[in-house]
């Protein structure tokens, strides 16, 4: 499974949506339900599944799919 594919998989988890309506462009305030309290929910559960931390000035950045991936992928998470 690919990054992008976990990704996706938690932010349906979270977010409460089926992960055949999530793809790279999907995000806060695209998805029904990605709100900013669910996006905390979700940089929690991020945090937690990759065992990383995002710093304060990210979280205006990872609000799509593609920008969490390449956050992840910047940290260095592989799969």
């Amino acid at each position: 499974m690919s990054i992008q594919d976990e990704v996706i998989a938690i932010v349906s988890r979270v977010i409460k949506v089926p992960a055949s309506e999530l793809d790279a462009e999907s995000g806060l305030g695209t998805v029904q339900g990605w709100d900013s309290l669910n996006h905390t929910s979700l940089v929690l559960a991020l945090e937690d599944a990759f065992d990383i931390g995002f710093d304060f000035d990210e979280l205006d950045r990872i609000v799509t799919v593609a920008a969490i991936t390449q956050s992840l992928e910047a940290k260095g998470v592989t799969r």
